[in-house]
């Protein structure tokens, strides 16, 4: 490469990173934050506990875990403030899904998840809400991750990324909503679940795969086994 081709390039290179974009964007990893951290402000839990407000209130009919093609993947988001945009979870077995999604935005993962409400125990207790997802993620027996080049085994998930999530406030439970309920409204809630959010997205396309399995014996158990395998072409534009 002569000099002033080599000085040419390396100047679009300079012009491309000061404008936020890289020349490789969306072909490798995603970095994730650790547990503990506060990615955008907040906590893990509080990401967690607004995933949950979000996938709830949305009617069954509409909500993008039920979603085959990745057409939904929006619903819900697209007036959104928040910093991350929420993949989802699936009624079990494989989905893939193409998602447009803009760049800045980060991405939350729910590699294996479990909301326990008092829409499933009408007349659980605290205790009963977290016996029971607690029960549940006890029993998952696979977990994997793969951003872009970049995986993560079951042995480091369990390890870094499971989040329980203590009691709290769900204002609108849609009517028709997921996990079978009719009768929405407000209820509480509590949550498990290994979960992980990424850095910001530049612009061009990711790769997310994950997926999970579990076997939950016990009378704390409202599901007795599950497994979910996910595949995402993230279109960042």
């Amino acid at each position: 490469m002569n000099a002033i081709f080599s000085g040419l390039a390396l100047s679009f290179t300079i012009l491309l990173l000061s404008f936020g974009f890289s020349p490789i964007a969306g072909s490798t990893s995603l970095s994730i934050f650790p547990l503990g951290s506060n990615p955008y402000g907040l906590t893990y839990s509080k990401h967690i506990e607004n995933f949950w407000n979000w996938a709830v209130g949305i009617p069954a009919d509409e909500n993008p875990i039920s979603d085959t093609t990745g057409e939904k993947c929006g619903v819900g988001q697209s007036n959104s403030n928040s910093s991350v945009f929420y993949l989802t979870f699936n009624d079990g077995g494989k989905s893939e899904r193409v998602c447009r999604v803009s760049p800045g935005m980060a991405l939350f993962i729910p590699i294996s998840q479990v909301l326990i409400s008092n829409k499933d125990l009408p007349e659980g207790t605290p205790t009963h809400l977290k016996t029971s997802a607690k029960a549940d993620q006890d029993g998952v027996n696979s977990l994997y991750l793969k951003i872009g080049d970049k995986e993560y085994g079951f042995d480091e998930l369990q390890s870094k990324y499971r989040n329980p999530v203590d009691l709290f406030d769900i204002p609108h439970y849609a009517d028709k909503g997921i996990f079978g309920v009719q009768v929405g409204g407000p209820t509480k809630a509590s949550a498990d679940g290994y979960y992980v959010i990424t850095e910001p997205l530049q612009r061009g396309n990711y790769t997310i795969h994950y997926k999970s399995s579990g076997l939950c014996i016990g009378s704390s158990c409202l599901q007795t086994n599950y497994a979910q395998d996910i595949k995402y072409t993230i279109i960042a534009e």
